[in-house]
């Protein structure tokens, strides 16, 4: 099984990325990787990245331009062809957009899974990260304080979220993407778990899934990797955003938002049901026309 994993940056994929290996591993099935067994691989072993391990992630970049392949910040060469890099991994990380050559990816795996999150939460763990010491160190700028990063970028961050997720969304039910939500895995790991099982085509006892969600859980994630995971609640936006920001949350993400089931109350539960693209349509115009009043 070819699995590709997406999401936008900061909604849960290092997490994803966990829980999908230990998945495989459990069910007997443990995943090629093309990165381990790169030259460079041994070398990337000494550096000190963002977390343990990371220097084996096969981490793809897709553009209208360009495939490449990369080692966090650090390591980045070009792709001449797609089809001998996939065949040589099983399980593949990206955060790019949708683009022109996006289809022709899709196609070359048998799974994907997208992953979303909330985006008031994920534009305030974005600022922190974009303004930690391994960051800066690698993509330095100006602004190191995360609140003033918020402040700044805060309208950009909500239009990433928006239109990364919107593509995926819509090309859903066409290339058989599966779509899992960091909010539900927090809430129900049990029950996100059955979804994307179902989805992988693969069985695990009750027990291997109660040791699994021991062992996957953010808590237990966190000691292992304080750098790269802060926070393992959800809502916490309503702490920490001003009122003004929720204003234009509103604006730029609601009807996105609306449509996932993502509200201000507690109780809300984050869904998505796959849709024709008419539905998407419609909402691209809704999402279009909310923004333009802003």
């Amino acid at each position: 099984m070819r699995l590709l994993q997406g999401g936008v940056p900061k909604c849960g994929n290092f997490w994803l990325y966990q829980i999908i290996q230990k998945i495989f591993h459990v069910a007997g099935k443990v995943p090629i990787s093309h990165i381990e067994r790169h030259p460079i691989y041994p070398i990337a072993q000494t550096w000190d990245l963002n977390f343990p391990g990371q220097e084996r992630i096969d981490v793809l970049e897709i553009t209208d331009l360009q495939y490449a392949y990369r080692i966090s910040s650090v390591f980045k060469m070009p792709i001449d062809d797609i089809q001998n890099y996939v065949a040589q991994t099983e399980h593949v990380w990206t955060h790019s957009p949708i683009c022109k050559k996006s289809g022709e990816v899709f196609k070359l795996f048998d799974k994907k899974v997208y992953i979303i999150r909330d985006p008031r939460d994920r534009a305030i763990s974005a600022a922190r990260y974009y303004c930690s010491e391994y960051m800066l160190k690698y993509f330095p700028q100006e602004e190191t304080d995360p609140e003033m990063f918020l402040q700044k970028n805060f309208e950009q961050l909500m239009r990433e979220w928006v239109w990364h997720v919107w593509d995926h969304l819509r090309l859903s039910r066409e290339f058989n993407i599966h779509i899992v939500f960091y909010e539900n895995f927090l809430n129900d790991f049990q029950k996100e778990l059955s979804g994307l099982l179902e989805y992988l085509e693969l069985e695990l006892s009750s027990a291997q899934r109660k040791q699994l969600e021991a062992e996957l859980s953010f808590s237990r994630q966190k000691k292992k990797n304080p750098k790269h995971l802060i926070r393992g609640t959800a809502g916490y936006w309503k702490k920490s955003l001003t009122e003004p920001q929720i204003q234009k949350t509103r604006a730029i993400a609601g009807p996105l938002m609306r449509f996932l089931n993502y509200a201000e109350e507690e109780t809300s539960q984050p869904y998505f049901s796959a849709s024709g693209p008419a539905v998407f349509e419609q909402l691209k115009r809704e999402i279009i026309e909310s923004q333009q009043s802003h």
